[in-house]
């Protein structure tokens, strides 16, 4: 199960979603890293702060990771590419929320979803990096922050 859901991930078939109150929004992601913090498992993830996504996962301290295969990416490239703060992404209908006890924004489509909370986030410095990392990938576009989200459950269908 692992290496399909790493696989999903630096393939970018993978969606960070949340919801606050009645706003919802999920953005494509393909970075991130599974691991272990304080004796305890996680997700980390990277998400920009002017992403909409980003602030949903500030006012929560939630996001569910929603995986999806190949079939879905014209869904995929839609979320990747179009802000949540113009438009209500999922009410196009390329992919569709789902209902499940205990997670924040499921995926229908998703063959796996796993709920995180988030405990500790940190912003990507970039006093650090190194300079080419910068110019690829950052530019004028800013830095991440990371959201260290505990994994709370994790339903596959």
């Amino acid at each position: 199960m692992f290496e399909k859901l790493l696989e999903d991930l630096k393939e970018g078939r993978v969606i960070l979603a949340s919801r606050s109150g009645d706003r919802v929004n999920g953005m494509t992601i393909g970075w991130g890293f599974f691991g272990i913090m304080w004796n305890e498992e996680y997700f980390i993830s990277a998400v920009r702060p002017q992403r909409f996504t980003w602030r949903l996962v500030k006012e929560t301290k939630r996001f569910t990771l929603n995986f999806l295969d190949n079939r879905y990416q014209e869904a995929l490239d839609y979320f990747g590419s179009v802000s949540g703060y113009h438009e209500d992404k999922f009410k196009k209908g390329l992919l569709h929320l789902d209902e499940i006890d205990g997670f924040t924004a499921p995926i229908r489509e998703a063959h796996t979803v796993i709920e995180c909370s988030v405990t500790f986030a940190n912003n990507v410095e970039p006093f650090v990096l190194p300079q080419e990392l910068i110019d690829k990938f950052y530019g004028d576009h800013g830095f991440h922050t990371l959201f260290f989200g505990k994994v709370e459950r994790i339903h596959r269908k």
